[in-house]
């Protein structure tokens, strides 16, 4: 690979080959089923400038499957979500790319974009802000608004550690709101 990734963003973010967790929430007052979550990262491969990985998650368990099947970017605009495949395999780009973790991650920096993927547009505010419970962690504050509803996501990166959990709000036309957060993580690094 020709392409080098930014020591800041490494130190951040730095991209796992795989990461578990378990899933947890409630939809209103009742409790969402537990769910251990399972990403594994392929081998990145370079496009546009950017390392690529395919990132595939899926419920593991008595029932497995695929629940997103996405395209994650490192390259000069940070840690970038490309876009996902659908059931069939048919691959639907963010346009522009959502940065997802900036490229020199510092409390305070905030960015925000509108983005359009198929026919959806999403209006996407980011913000990066010193975690309370720990200390060396930024946790970014994502808020997503569509004509459907909106999602609040609050993900943690530990310095030298990388991403290390989330908490996240989805309120949705007509359905009630859902809370949900990881717990129970394990991440497998890659080799350098």
């Amino acid at each position: 690979m020709s392409i080098t990734l930014p020591p800041d963003l490494l130190r951040w973010a730095p991209p796992p080959r795989k990461f578990r967790y378990a899933r947890v929430g409630h939809a209103g007052q009742f409790a969402l089923p537990r769910l251990i979550i399972e990403e594994t990262w392929d081998d990145p491969t370079e496009q546009d400038g950017r390392l690529v990985f395919r990132r595939i998650s899926r419920v593991v368990g008595d029932k497995p499957r695929i629940i997103e099947d996405a395209l994650i970017g490192y390259g000069e605009d940070g840690l970038t979500d490309l876009g996902t495949r659908n059931r069939g395999g048919v691959l639907t780009l963010w346009s522009p790319p959502q940065v997802v973790f900036p490229l020199t991650p510092t409390a305070g920096a905030a960015w925000e974009g509108t983005h359009t993927q198929g026919g959806t547009e999403s209006h996407r505010s980011v913000e990066l802000v010193p975690c309370t419970l720990h200390k060396n962690c930024l946790v970014a504050v994502s808020t997503s608004k569509r004509t459907t509803g909106i999602l609040v996501m609050r993900s943690h990166y530990a310095d030298g550690e990388g991403f290390c959990g989330f908490e996240a709000l989805a309120q949705t036309v007509d359905r009630p709101s859902m809370r949900m957060w990881s717990e129970a993580i394990t991440i497998t690094r890659r080799s350098s």
